[in-house]
């Protein structure tokens, strides 16, 4: 056995390849479903009942800010998480978003490592949440709504091919990095866990649902929004700055103790992903179902 079938063929990495492949697969089956732009979006949502949140990458703050700043402004959610957030883009956004979202919990920094909840209602209780990994950490806070308290934590997970070392071959940092978005996950769900309250976690998870972290969300009881009855979900990645088309959906918005509608993967931001938007119902029926058991 050559030494590229004893990477590909050993049981760990067969699974890994055959998932990618089904990835792939499934991402170039939904190219055919066009994505909804912002205003679409707002107009569909705003003609049902419930609250409207939204996860962006905004690629190191926007490259450049505007494009991002039109998305967000243009698909108006209520509730907002931001990855990859700088300390520029959050000055931008106060001054042209400031009084459409006056509760905001901003952790900004270079790189890949800012992060923050932008809301309509209030905010309370912002806590950083280091998940193992200062450079990559999440932010969660509690939105006070008219029907009771949600948890919102908006995270960004370790990249499949991240990388610490030169010598580390692709293989090696692809388990590395899985491992470390199981870990942070656990993290995730121990906060959350000891909230007596819904919650949703919105982000760049850096998998596609199945994959190992995902698939631990799942057991949590954290749903997909996209499996919604009016979800129409496509890939979030690679986006507009990218020339390929986008296959991989690694963006996503979860919830537990709450009921989604509508969920869109928006064209729109001048990012390398594409924002995802989705209406949840918080009401005393899933108020109560959330409680940790």
């Amino acid at each position: 056995m050559s030494r590229v079938q004893r990477y590909v063929f050993t049981p760990n990495r067969r699974t890994a390849v055959l998932a990618a492949l089904v990835a792939v697969g499934t991402g170039l089956i939904f190219l055919v479903i066009q994505r909804q732009s912002p205003e679409e979006w707002r107009r569909a949502a705003g003609a049902g009942n419930g609250l409207t949140v939204m996860s962006f990458n905004v690629l190191l703050g926007g490259q450049p800010a505007g494009p991002a700043l039109d998305a967000i402004e243009a698909a108006a959610p209520d509730i907002l998480c931001l990855q990859e957030m700088t300390p520029e883009l959050a000055e931008m956004f106060k001054a042209r978003l400031g009084k459409l979202y006056p509760h905001r919990y901003f952790k900004p920094g270079r790189m890949t490592q800012g992060m923050g909840i932008a809301s309509r209602y209030p905010l309370l209780g912002g806590k950083v949440l280091t998940l193992g990994l200062t450079y990559l950490p999440a932010v969660s806070a509690t939105v006070r709504l008219q029907s009771g308290e949600i948890r919102v934590a908006c995270a960004h997970l370790m990249p499949p091919l991240a990388r610490f070392k030169k010598s580390v071959n692709v293989w090696k940092r692809y388990f590395r990095n899985e491992a470390i978005r199981v870990g942070q996950v656990a993290e995730l769900l121990k906060h959350l866990d000891g909230m007596d309250m819904p919650a949703i976690i919105m982000g760049d998870m850096n998998e596609w649902l199945g994959q190992a972290a995902m698939a631990e969300l799942a057991k949590a009881g954290f749903r997909d929004s996209c499996a919604g009855p009016d979800g129409r979900c496509g890939p979030t990645w690679p986006g507009r700055t990218l020339s390929w088309p986008a296959i991989f959906r690694v963006d996503h918005i979860l919830g537990r103790g709450v009921r989604f509608t509508d969920s869109a993967v928006l064209e729109a931001g001048g990012s390398d992903h594409y924002p995802v938007a989705a209406r949840v119902i918080v009401g005393p029926r899933q108020l109560a179902e959330g409680k940790p058991r």
